[in-house]
């Protein structure tokens, strides 16, 4: 069945959010098809951070990236504080300590709504985050298919 998609939102995590700066494709598409239908892509600031240091590290200049996330209407970025409850749950859940903080706010994010979906390629996020809420975590194929 398919989502009523004025109600659910995307989560990107840092590789799919530099896969559609830097190399276009699916993710890309996902972007644009997302502010066509006024689906909110959420960038939680730690993604954001980490997006920079990626970057950087390519020796490309994060103006241009943020000048380029500016574009979009439905795009944004937010900060929230973690529970110890949460920080343990991950601790147990999640074996990559850089995957921590994205599960953690994507929890958070789907407890202020549901319809919220982290969209990785992380087959071991998505796994971790699944066995605790059931499809919270996505592919970006699936994405696609949701906006159909």
């Amino acid at each position: 069945m398919k989502e009523n998609t004025k109600r659910f939102r995307f989560i990107l995590d840092t590789n799919v959010l530099f896969s559609a700066i830097r190399y276009k494709g699916k993710p890309f598409e996902l972007l644009e098809e997302a502010e066509k239908k006024n689906i909110e892509i959420i960038i939680p600031e730690y993604v954001y951070d980490e997006l920079k240091e990626v970057f950087e590290r390519n020796e490309i200049d994060f103006t241009l990236v943020r000048s380029f996330l500016a574009t979009y209407t439905n795009i944004t970025i937010v900060e929230r504080e973690f529970s110890s409850e949460l920080v343990e749950l991950a601790k147990r859940s999640v074996a990559d300590r850089k995957d921590r903080p994205i599960f953690i706010y994507t929890l958070i994010l789907r407890r202020e709504n549901p319809f919220t979906y982290l969209v990785t390629g992380d087959k071991a996020l998505r796994d971790a985050l699944n066995e605790i809420e059931e499809n919270s975590a996505i592919t970006v194929d699936e994405a696609l298919k949701m906006m159909t």
